[in-house]
């Protein structure tokens, strides 16, 4: 394992590649993407906590949605009035967890060696991983 600092942003594109290779064959490769999959969860699951919307803002947005479907837009524009204080505290908790993603801070990951990279692996697929191949 190796110390990395990097962002929660950086970490959450990673994931994503991560989990865009989990299904390629190769025993060694696939216990390494697990093991830093499991890793980066572990940092990722409190800001995807962070991001839950109340259950008042979500009853809201149902709501809304079903007056979009309606074409209401005299209805939309009143439920938006009368949930101005939701709606703002749901873009104040929305800001400060896009301002978390910038967050650096330091992970340990497993890092994956150029030969242990399955033949298979695009060029597309690796790219996201660049940070961890060494």
């Amino acid at each position: 394992m190796q110390k990395v600092t990097s962002t929660n942003r950086q970490l959450l594109d990673l994931f994503k590649g991560l989990d865009s290779v989990k299904d390629i064959k190769g025993a060694r490769f696939a216990v390494l993407v697990g093991k830093n999959m499991k890793e980066i969860k572990t940092i990722l699951d409190p800001l995807e906590e962070a991001a839950m919307p109340s259950m008042e803002f979500q009853e809201l947005s149902i709501k809304m949605q079903e007056l979009i479907k309606e074409e209401n837009a005299e209805a939309i524009e009143t439920l938006e009035g009368e949930s101005q204080e939701l709606i703002d505290e749901r873009k104040k908790q929305l800001q400060a967890v896009e301002d978390m993603m910038d967050n650096e801070i330091d992970v340990h990951l497993h890092m994956i060696r150029e030969d242990q990279l399955p033949e298979e692996i695009t060029g597309e697929q690796v790219a996201p991983l660049l940070q961890i191949i060494e």
